[in-house]
This record gives structure tokens, C-alpha cells and sequence, in this order.
């Protein structure tokens, strides 16, 4: 049983909130230096591209190690090594303005933020309990709409009034004041509280992928990663190209969406706690709220394709986004449900990669069809169409029970889902 203080789990909220802001102001930050490097210090536009992907590359194969390595030695090791990791090759990048130096330094931030998700998914799995875990995890992941808020104007002032360098300097500096306040507040709970069952112990890294469950996370994270990267990486250029907004206008539309996001991750969490404690199955809340979150991502996201008018259209995509953030909190809380409590980041790390596999083709496909179409309408379809069949109908027919945790795949007579009540 869970005894840890309010006032404890809400510093630790606090500062898993701010890991994932920290995180995603030291991603966005090379998106406002890439024009001075193109500009003057020879890029072009096909080979910053290039760096950019970088970073998700090494994020994205580094996640299949990140989860493991945070169940061996535990978040109180494996989270703050990863943040003062990537906060150290985020300030490296400050100096140098060559491609091979800056692609080696963004590798290893990407390297470095794999062990987030995994080891602040265990944190809450030890910190809170089941009735309150969406609330912390919408929470938690609302921490990144605020870094993709705040980050583009931090760096943007830094870079005007100070320079290159100290973009990278000053957003590096960040992680080391985290770093402060993680060791000043976190308690690991002793490693007999979270000691798995016999049945349990027999479930590895290596067996996980032979639970529907497993695949079912996959491939629906694919599908809700995907409509995301689209609206993340896209929507100023929609703005812009289809709707002829001017730059300045795009930066105050452009947030808008994502504003509303922060609050839609954070109430999609809260909801569905409340309706665990009032008694509802967990399975259903889960699968409810991001079912029907990807389902209303989908078909705002239609309507908005076929929009002429331009608020409407804004409208209706910024509800879209809105609808896919609702579902945030339950999709991430689903593994923290399933897992026993040994083997929880390793299965939230699966869940990230085929999450990031998926969404790494979001961009690119993405600016293939604009430049086949010349036109936003196909790529919104397509971006539903995912949204649809991976993430709607993986969490709604591949996800298994979740209101039982896995247990050893001899166990189980048929497709392995769950067999012990989750507490």
C-alpha cells in the first residue's frame, strides 16, 4: 500500500512535469538556431533537416535499452543520469557550428531523454495510487505541450539578445537545477515493497512481446504519435501555406492548439481517476477515454480538411488536438496499470518506441504527400485515417484486460492478457 504524503507526490508531480518541459525546450531550441545556421554558417535546408532527425533517431532506438536499464537500477540512478546527461550535451552543442560535432551532440540528447518516460512511468507507479495515476501521468505529459509553449520564445530572446552559444547554455543550465531539486525531494520506496510475485519474476524484457497487451500499446501509440507529430511539426506550416497567414500571426494561432492541449492532458487525467474511484473498471475508463479521444481526433481532423473557412478550420483542428490530448493520461497509464512493478518501464519503453516509430514517418510522409497534392487536405486524411486504425483499434481490440496485472505467459491458456487484480 501506497503511504507516501500529498504534499510528497505533489513535489514529485511537480518535478516530473518540469523534467518533460526541460526536455522538449532543449528539442525545440536547434528549431530557432536553424536559420542562422543556414543563413550564415553554410546548412542547407535538406541538411539541417537531416539534424534535426538525428535526435529522433537516436531518442527512438535508445528507448529499447532506456526501459530495461531504469527496472535494473531504478529511477533514483537512471532519472537524473539521463536529464543531467542530455542537459551536458545540450550545453555541447554551444560549441561548435559544424555538422558532424552538432549531429554527435544532438544524438547523445536524444540519447540521454530515452530514460525519461520510462523512469518518471515508474515514479508514479511507486508514488501514486491506481485511482490517482491518469491524473499524474496527464499531468506529467502535459509537462512537454508546455516545453513546445514556452521553449520557441525563451530561445528566441536568448539567441537575439545574447547569441548562438547561449542558446545552448542557457536551456543546458536547466537540467541542473533539476537536478537540485531531484535529489533534495525523491525517496526511493526499499526494494521489498516492490518485489515481484514468483509468477511475476518470470516476466522479462524478453517475454513482454509475447502479450497482446504489448503489441497493443505498440501500435496504438503509433497511431496517437503520429496525428500528434503532424499538428507538432506541421501545423505553422498549414497555417502559412493553406490558410496565408503572415509568421507573426502563425506563432500566436500555432500555440493556441497546444494551450488548450496542456489543460485537455491534464482533465482527460483527472476524469478518469474519478470514475476509478467511484468504482468504474479500469479497462473501460482507460479504453473510453482514449478510444474516444482518437476517435474525436479523427473526425475533427476530417471536418477540418474539408474546411474552406479558415476559423472554422483552425477550429476545428485546434479541437482536434484538444480531443487527442483528452486521451493522453489514459493511453500513457495503461502499461503503469499492466505491468508488475519490476518490469513497468520496460513496457512503457516499448510502448514509447513503437509510439516513435511510428511518429518519426509523420513528418516525412507528411511533406511528401503536401508536395505530391500541393494541398494539406490529403495529409489530414491520412493522419486521421492512422489515428483511426492504429490507435483507435489497437487500444480498442488489441489491448487485453487492464484491470489485472501480466503474469508468466505459461500461465495463461490462451492470448495472455492479465491475471492478478492491479491495486
Amino acid at each position: 500500500m501506497n503511504t507516501a504524503s500529498p504534499a510528497y507526490r505533489w513535489n514529485i508531480l511537480l518535478l516530473l512535469s518540469a523534467s518533460q518541459a526541460i526536455a522538449y525546450i532543449d528539442r525545440v531550441n536547434f528549431s530557432v538556431v536553424g536559420p542562422e545556421l543556414i543563413r550564415d554558417h553554410g546548412f542547407s535546408t535538406a541538411t539541417f533537416g537531416f539534424l534535426q532527425s538525428v535526435f529522433n533517431w537516436a531518442f527512438t532506438a535508445s528507448l529499447l535499452l532506456a526501459g530495461p536499464f531504469t527496472d535494473w537500477v531504478r529511477p533514483r540512478i537512471s532519472y537524473p543520469l539521463g536529464v543531467g546527461f542530455w542537459s551536458l550535451a545540450t550545453a555541447l552543442c554551444s560549441t561548435s557550428t559544424a555538422f558532424v560535432p552538432l549531429a554527435f551532440f544532438r544524438a547523445l540528447v536524444g540519447i540521454g531523454e530515452a530514460p525519461m518516460i520510462p523512469s518518471g512511468s515508474r515514479v508514479i507507479r511507486e508514488t501514486f495510487p491506481q485511482k490517482q495515476r491518469a491524473f499524474a501521468v496527464g499531468t506529467f505529459f502535459a509537462g512537454n505541450k508546455i516545453g513546445l509553449t514556452l521553449g520557441i520564445p525563451f530561445a528566441s530572446i536568448v539567441l537575439v539578445n545574447w547569441g548562438f552559444q547561449w542558446v545552448f547554455y542557457t536551456t543546458g543550465s536547466l537540467g541542473l537545477l533539476w537536478l537540485a531539486l531531484w535529489f533534495l525531494v525523491y525517496r526511493a520506496p526499499p526494494r521489498e515493497v516492490e518485489k515481484p510475485t514468483q509468477a511475476q519474476a518470470q516476466i522479462r524484457w524478453s517475454t513482454l512481446l509475447r502479450y497482446r497487451t504489448t503489441w497493443g500499446v505498440m501500435l496504438g501509440q503509433a497511431g496517437y504519435l503520429y496525428i500528434y507529430y503532424v499538428f507538432a511539426t506541421w501545423l505553422p506550416g498549414y497555417l502559412v501555406l493553406q490558410r496565408g497567414m503572415s509568421v507573426l500571426a502563425t506563432g500566436f494561432v500555432g500555440m493556441l492548439p497546444f494551450l488548450i492541449g496542456t489543460i485537455c492532458v491534464v482533465l482527460g487525467g483527472w476524469a478518469g481517476d474519478r470514475l476509478i474511484a467511484r468504482g468504474w473498471r479500469v479497462t473501460i475508463v482507460r479504453k473510453g477515454f482514449g478510444v474516444g479521444g482518437l476517435l474525436g481526433a479523427t473526425i475533427f481532423t476530417i471536418a477540418g480538411a474539408y474546411s474552406e473557412e479558415t476559423v472554422l478550420a483552425v477550429t476545428l483542428l485546434t479541437l482536434s488536438v484538444a480531443s487527442f490530448s483528452f486521451s493522453t493520461a489514459a493511453l500513457n497509464s495503461m502499461p503503469i496499470d499492466v505491468a508488475p512493478p519490476h518490469i513497468v518501464s520496460s513496457l512503457v519503453s516499448l510502448q514509447n518506441f513503437g509510439g516513435n516509430v511510428g511518429g518519426s514517418f509523420a513528418p516525412v510522409v507528411t511533406g511528401l504527400l503536401i508536395s505530391s497534392s500541393s494541398d494539406f487536405t490529403l495529409p489530414l486524411l491520412v493522419a486521421a485515417g492512422v489515428a483511426l486504425v492504429f490507435g483507435c483499434g489497437s487500444y480498442a481490440f488489441i489491448v487485453g484486460d487492464l484491470d489485472r496485472q501480466l503474469v508468466a505467459p505459461e500461465d495463461e491458456p490462451a492470448l495472455p492478457v492479465a491475471a492478478r487484480r492491479a491495486t
